[in-house]
């Protein structure tokens, strides 16, 4: 979309986007690329206590808790994968 639109600093938003899914295929590879690690675990550890932070503020609306919910633990999950030493073969 950022490429076809090529609205201003579109190529910054689609380089952006691009290390996302760079980063999130290769959590589900089961560790993230080197150059993404740190980044991984920061991001993990944002995600979890902004769900911690929206679980916390009391909210009405049970989709906010549901998201909440899933923040915390794909934050966790982030984190938990970029931190951890490879396993030995």
């Amino acid at each position: 979309m950022y490429l076809l639109l090529q609205h201003p600093g579109y190529g910054w938003r689609a380089a952006m986007a691009g290390a996302i899914c760079v980063g999130a295929l290769s959590l589900i590879a089961g560790r993230p690329w080197a150059p993404l690690r740190l980044p991984s675990a920061a991001w993990g550890v944002a995600l979890t206590a902004l769900g911690l932070w929206a679980l916390r503020g009391g909210q009405d609306e049970p989709w906010a808790v549901i998201a909440a919910v899933v923040f915390v633990i794909e934050g966790t999950l982030a984190a938990a994968a970029a931190i951890s030493r490879p396993r030995p073969a």
